[in-house]
């Protein structure tokens, strides 16, 4: 039932958006036109009070608009009940009573309130073998900006700021940049900012510092208490591959990435601006590393080493995703294509020409049995489409690094990134179409615009017109 109402929920915003499309031009605080947004005034302010272990949640919203006054969508998850709304006028349509979207009309310049509460039931729960409370247990608890567990115009870049308390024996990690962390009476009290992103989420648990890595990008490191990571990383891998991504890519909106490290199985991570949540322990037992065969039979995306492969791919998201993202469902391909790509740019200079070309060819012919099934321009209906993820790995995922890997075999690494690199300059902190995105790639040139369709667009793997044999 939850999946359908998340599924309407998203139909819904589509069809809000298309429908309020001139009234959406000064959605939110973020000039959408703007080349940065640096020291502008938050968008968004959250402060309330969440219990982990209940699925209790009690906020207020801050929410501020430009633009003229008009009416606007916001997004609320559906457990949670407005007490309170202040500063302007806030409505759910009839349509939408399954779906979680209300509309809101506010002056220009200013500041919606809305006071909110109730229970939610947050991902990334503790593990069967290892209940609540146990000493050095890692019972995470996220909420995640695509839960809803705020009110906001959903798609949009902008600034945040949230403090959050929790009762005490529970620590708190953020996306964007921690601020301050205060003791109080019973609780603790987080507070993060972040200057321009697509939303905030906050992750729960029973973790602790294990140090901070000093590089061009200075990483933050949690997880449980006892836990080794030379078991899975070096020092250098994980502070060499950010700095790797920053060379080729730019700077990203935060000063420093905070990584944490949690006990659970199978290869899977999951990336939110300044923060990377990593599975490092596929047992339920002990720290056992992650079995490196099975990996590589059952995952496309496994390359050359399970760990470092899951930790250069979330990584890239820091641009890919943080930096600009995807308009629509539909456009998904664009953050998985390109950390996909850099994700073989990194292997390529961390392992070597000849692993670098094994791994492009496996992709290739993984690709193959999946290519006649869809285009990577399908996105995320893919995963609804097909039940093997196989699909959606090699369409939304691969075909689109192996497109630039082919451009680059013509054009060149250096311009290719030097490409992609404009792309993230120039629309830093917006959410772009797969059109928008290959006409910014191709910067003009037809030849190639017409080539990357037939990539994205259509059934097809065709060799780039120019390439040197």
């Amino acid at each position: 039932m939850e999946r359908k109402r998340r599924m309407l929920r998203r139909a819904v915003g589509c069809l809000l958006a298309t429908a309020l499309a001139l009234a959406l031009a000064g959605q939110s605080a973020v000039d959408r036109d703007a080349a940065t947004v640096e020291g502008r005034p938050g968008a968004v302010k959250l402060s309330g009070y969440y219990d982990p272990a209940r699925g209790f949640l009690e906020a207020t919203a801050r929410l501020r608009f430009t633009g003229q006054a008009a009416e606007r969508p916001l997004w609320l998850a559906n457990e949670l009940r407005l007490k309170s709304v202040s500063g302007g006028a806030m409505t759910q349509p009839p349509f939408s009573s399954e779906s979680g979207v209300f509309l809101v009309e506010c002056p220009a310049g200013g500041e919606l309130v809305l006071d909110y509460g109730g229970r939610l039931s947050p991902g990334l729960q503790a593990l069967p073998a290892e209940p609540v409370g146990k000493k050095g247990a890692d019972d995470c608890r996220i909420l995640s900006h695509v839960m809803d567990y705020y009110p906001h115009p959903q798609g949009d870049f902008m600034a945040m700021d949230v403090t959050i308390r929790v009762p005490d024996g529970w620590s708190c990690l953020g996306s964007g940049m921690q601020r301050s962390v205060v003791n109080g009476s019973g609780y603790d009290e987080y507070s993060f900012s972040h200057p321009l992103c697509k939303g905030m989420t906050l992750v729960f648990g029973r973790f602790r510092p294990l140090g901070l890595l000093a590089g061009e990008i200075p990483l933050r490191l949690y997880g449980w208490k006892g836990l080794d990571l030379r078991t899975y990383y070096s020092e250098a891998d994980m502070a060499g591959n950010a700095g790797f991504y920053s060379g080729r890519f730019g700077p990203l909106p935060v000063p420093e990435l905070t990584i944490l490290f949690r006990r659970g199985e199978g290869f899977r991570g999951v990336s939110y601006s300044g923060l990377l949540v990593l599975n490092v322990d596929r047992g339920r037992k002990g720290i056992d590393p992650f079995d490196r065969e099975t990996a590589l039979e059952t995952s496309l995306l496994a390359m050359v080493d399970p760990a470092t492969d899951l930790l250069a791919h979330e990584m890239a998201h820091q641009w890919w995703g943080g930096v600009v993202s995807w308009k629509e469902c539909g456009d998904t391909w664009i953050t998985e294509g390109l950390a996909t790509y850099s994700s073989l740019l990194y292997l390529r200079q961390r392992s070597g020409e000849k692993a670098y070309q094994k791994v492009c060819q496996r992709l290739r012919d993984g690709l193959e049995r999946y290519a006649g099934m869809g285009v990577p321009a399908g996105g995320a209906k893919l995963k609804v489409l097909f039940r093997d993820p196989g699909v959606y790995q090699a369409l939304a995922y691969v075909k689109p690094a192996l497109m630039l890997a082919e451009l680059a075999d013509a054009r060149g690494e250096d311009e290719v990134c030097r490409r992609l690199r404009s792309v993230l300059e120039s629309r830093r902190g917006r959410s772009l179409s797969g059109g928008e995105f290959l006409d910014l790639l191709a910067a003009g040139d037809p030849v190639m615009r017409r080539w990357m369709d037939e990539w994205i667009f259509a059934k097809t793997m065709p060799p780039y017109p120019d390439k040197k044999n």
